[in-house]
């Protein structure tokens, strides 16, 4: 027993003090943001195009039950209500999202604006956020542009 006891006490009074050597780093730097890589080609058609990114707001945000978000390329030559080129439509339960488009580049006329919309809509069909700005369409075989939205 007197030899079990220095050893049990030895241990029982080192455990602390090895608990309290113990430090949390916290790393200095944010993690990086989400980015978005050049889209996969390999289900696109030959001569297709596509333009790839994410639908994000100004910060993580948590969208109702059966939101849906609706990318599209529009023709904005004419300064009047622009004309839809194409459009697609998806479910999401947050933003940011990935998104892709393929489109037949025949279909461009090269002396038309084009732009790249977003917009996120309630299972009602309510506006809840649109594209915060105007973004051109990309030119080139696979392109990344990421879509800004705010509340409507």
């Amino acid at each position: 027993m007197k030899r079990t006891f220095p050893l049990l006490l030895a241990a029982l009074l080192t455990s602390p003090a090895l608990a309290q050597s113990i430090r949390i780093v916290r790393p200095s730097t944010p993690p990086p943001a989400t980015t978005t890589t050049a889209p996969d080609l390999t289900d696109v058609p030959a001569g297709w195009r596509v333009v790839a990114g994410r639908v994000s707001a100004p910060s993580t945000v948590r969208l109702p039950a059966g939101s849906i978000v609706t990318v599209a390329i529009q023709d904005v030559t004419d300064g009047r209500s622009p004309s839809t080129l194409l459009e697609v439509s998806f479910p999401t339960t947050k933003l940011s999202t990935p998104y892709q488009l393929q489109y037949n580049p025949v279909r461009i006329n090269p002396r038309r604006d084009y732009v790249v919309t977003a917009r996120v809509n309630d299972a009602r069909g309510r506006l809840l956020y649109r594209s915060a700005a105007r973004q051109e369409l990309p030119e080139g075989r696979a392109a990344v542009l990421n879509l800004r939205v705010t509340p409507r």
